[in-house]
């Protein structure tokens, strides 16, 4: 399977496919978000007025921090390439009573599935692009005194095996609008929300609109006119509109921390500013419109998935109407001293790949026998049980100390193979659980 597919492609059960080659357990989890996606394909087939009756399950997940909670919702929307976006609930909280606008949310989403559909729409008129800054670039050519007689075809094939790019020639390009904010994003302002940024979008095409002839080579006009014949292209494209859909009924925003924003009823200062924020979500999740640059965007079917450690806390004290809607809860297990082995060796990007390609970029082979890795793991675990469960997370500072001199040394110090059996393993990292002078390297 790769990604950018569309969701239909995708059963339940390969969705949990796709899952398992990135995250390690959490079985429940990854059935219930699997359903949850492909709940999205089965609303479009469902004919009118039905179909705007059928609204996306979204769901709380609850465990600890580092346990797969966002790498679960993020390796599934990188699945059918939707637009995705991660806050923290505590972001809205910070001034004031209620800190940053909650729709600041909505319209990053948009953001991002314009840029999605822009990027796809690119791709798609890269051929015409690359045409249109050919031609450009071979008439600018044919106006230098030594190329004027050239013909086109042999001209063009120069261009293309690159033979002319120390040629400087002179064309016509679009100048660049000065480097000045006219409207600066502050809060409060009004200018950090839809209005500022189309004006600030208006004063940058007024400002650089002009065009003037500039010399330069071959090689250096071709980036910028075809950047300039790609934006022509797009000017007036669909790609907005798309995007704009794609976010209404694709996009999926996760919302990280959300048992931090519970607080109780009639209180006052921080308890007053959560329950607040908490006020202002409802509206997003059961369906609000929000006014964004590219236009307004309906949030009834875009993806809410909530996480949090919820310690002394349940989603049962959040109010009762956004507890509503988010119907569907799942709880994540804590992950064992065989499932940090897992997530360490198994999974395609795992960490241990990752080092071994770092260091082998300064031609250092990195090998770990299983029982090395078995004591990454366990000293993880066990740091872990002795102080703040961070998960996963854990293994990352583990791994620095054990290579430290690999990854300092390398390539001056440290060259060729590099092999770490348990007992070696051992020794390195011996004393490091409870250890308070290895700050450094454990958070």
């Amino acid at each position: 399977m790769s990604p950018e597919k569309a969701a239909e492609s995708y059963t339940p059960a390969e969705i949990v496919g796709w899952l398992d080659r990135h995250v390690v357990g959490q079985d429940r989890a990854k059935r219930t978000v699997s359903i949850a996606l492909r709940n999205r394909y089965r609303r479009r087939l469902v004919e009118e007025p039905m179909r705007s009756e059928i609204y996306p399950s979204n769901l709380i997940m609850m465990g600890p921090t580092g346990i797969g909670k966002t790498e679960i919702a993020r390796r599934l929307a990188s699945l059918v390439g939707a637009p995705f976006v991660k806050v923290e609930a505590t972001k809205y909280t910070e001034t004031g009573y209620v800190g940053r606008d909650v729709e600041s949310m909505v319209r990053h989403l948009v953001r991002q599935a314009v840029n999605l559909a822009g990027t796809r729409a690119r791709r798609s008129k890269a051929d015409l692009a690359a045409r249109a800054t050919e031609n450009r670039l071979l008439e600018a050519l044919g106006r230098l005194p030594e190329y004027e007689s050239a013909a086109r075809d042999r001209l063009s094939r120069l261009y293309r095996s690159g033979e002319l790019d120390g040629v400087s020639v002179e064309i016509m390009v679009a100048q660049e609008a000065p480097g000045v904010e006219v409207f600066p994003m502050m809060p409060g302002t009004g200018m950090d929300g839809a209005l500022g940024e189309s004006l600030r979008n208006m004063m940058k095409k007024v400002m650089g609109g002009r065009r003037k002839k500039a010399s330069m080579t071959v090689g250096d006009a071709r980036e910028r006119v075809y950047e300039e014949e790609m934006s022509r292209l797009l000017e007036g494209g669909d790609h907005t509109d798309r995007g704009l859909a794609m976010a209404a009924e694709e996009g999926i925003i996760f919302i990280d921390e959300i048992d931090k924003i519970i607080g109780t009823e009639g209180g006052s200062g921080p308890d007053v500013s959560r329950m607040g924020v908490q006020r202002d979500l409802l509206p997003l999740v059961e369906g609000c419109t929000v006014q964004t640059r590219y236009g307004p965007v309906r949030t009834d079917h875009i993806l809410f998935v909530a996480a949090g450690a919820f310690h002394g806390a349940s989603p049962s004290d959040l109010i009762p109407e956004l507890q509503g809607r988010f119907p569907l809860r799942v709880s994540l297990d804590p992950l064992s001293e065989e499932d940090l082995l897992k997530i360490l060796t198994e999974p395609e990007g795992s960490l241990l790949k990752q080092f071994r390609q770092l260091l082998a970029a300064d031609g250092v082979q990195l090998e770990l026998t299983p029982g090395a890795a078995a004591e990454v793991a366990s000293v993880a675990w066990r740091m872990n049980e002795a102080g703040e469960d961070i998960g996963a997370r854990r293994l990352r500072p583990v791994m620095s100390h054990l290579l430290d001199d690999c990854l300092f040394g390398a390539p001056d110090l440290v060259r060729g193979k590099v092999k770490f059996h348990r007992r070696k393993a051992a020794a390195v990292l011996a004393g490091l659980v409870g250890n308070e002078d290895e700050g450094d390297y454990i958070l």
